[in-house]
């Protein structure tokens, strides 16, 4: 039988490690080893894992995790008796684990621990079929930084061999994620009552979008500011009593630039940026007297 391995360096039985690619192409496979799952994990997991790539295109990396864990890295012989993993742990229901990375921050030996490169693996119809689905960003689709392989692979694993534990420990981190957001929604509803056009103006907007990656390219970092403060300084000068026609249009205006700025990045706006995009234009709103515009805004942006 045909071997599905296109290229591997030297004996397809050596453990011995390929050089490194100089950069991503489709087939490539990758090993690494796997982090905590949560911070109530235990610190080591002693565990590796893998993922393909399944297609690159000008924009994205298509990547699939394989369903295989190993007590140590795997060689060319393990990763193809591998299959692609599919995700069953808490609310999945079965879909592959496949998502594409934002070619701006295909950093695999920062976010994966101990990266390996494997070899080379022909990619299947369907594979290319999710890869050109994560090309065109058609709906359904998912993107994500790398480390995502990390907790689909060892999440994964737990749920299969551990779950109670893994149950406990989510329902811990939930606890702790909800106590942050009830103290953080306090400290905000603080700032609120007190916040001015001086203050705003004051400040420097999304001043934690540093580096480049993860956070978006400098030049839209910048130019980002630039339109928060131009909108800020706009709704400023209607007075202290606009009409809230007047403010929609200029926060409507800040939003659709925003819209075409992330497009024009490929998608650069993510969780982070969105939040703290749409925090500044709550603010906004919140100073000009017209709170009830905040809930127009998820109607006017695409990211």
């Amino acid at each position: 039988m045909r071997s599905l391995f296109r290229h591997l360096l030297g004996n397809p039985n050596s453990q011995d490690d390929p050089a490194m690619p100089s950069a991503p192409a489709a087939g490539q496979v990758y090993s690494f080893r796997t982090r905590p799952y949560s911070a109530f994990a235990p610190p080591e997991t002693h565990r590796h894992a893998a993922f393909k790539i399944i297609g690159v295109s000008d924009g994205h990396i298509a990547v699939a995790v394989l369903d295989g864990i190993w007590p140590d890295a795997p060689g060319p012989r393990d990763v193809r008796s591998a299959s692609q993993l599919h995700e069953h742990r808490f609310f999945h229901s079965g879909r592959p684990a496949i998502f594409g990375v934002n070619r701006g921050f295909w950093q695999p030996e920062t976010d994966l621990e101990s990266l390996r490169y494997v070899g080379t693996l022909s990619v299947t119809a369907a594979e290319r079929l999710h890869a050109d689905a994560i090309a065109r960003l058609a709906a359904g689709t998912r993107l994500a930084r790398l480390t995502f392989a990390n907790y689909a692979a060892e999440g994964e694993w737990r749920w299969s061999n551990d779950r109670e534990a893994l149950v406990a420990e989510h329902g811990r981190q939930e606890a702790r994620n909800a106590a942050e957001r009830a103290a953080k929604e306090e400290r905000y509803r603080t700032r609120l009552r007190k916040l001015t056009w001086e203050q705003l103006l004051s400040e420097t907007p999304f001043e934690r979008w540093s580096p480049s990656p993860p956070f978006p390219p400098e030049a839209l970092t910048q130019a980002a500011r630039g339109v928060i403060r131009d909108a800020c300084i706009a709704l400023r000068d209607l007075g202290p009593k606009p009409r809230r026609s007047q403010v929609r249009a200029i926060l409507k205006r800040t939003v659709q630039w925003f819209n075409e700025a992330d497009a024009q990045a490929d998608g650069a706006i993510e969780t982070e940026e969105r939040e703290d995009i749409c925090a500044v234009l709550e603010e906004m709103a919140y100073v000009a007297r017209q709170q009830a515009l905040v809930d127009e805004i998820d109607e006017w942006r695409e990211w």
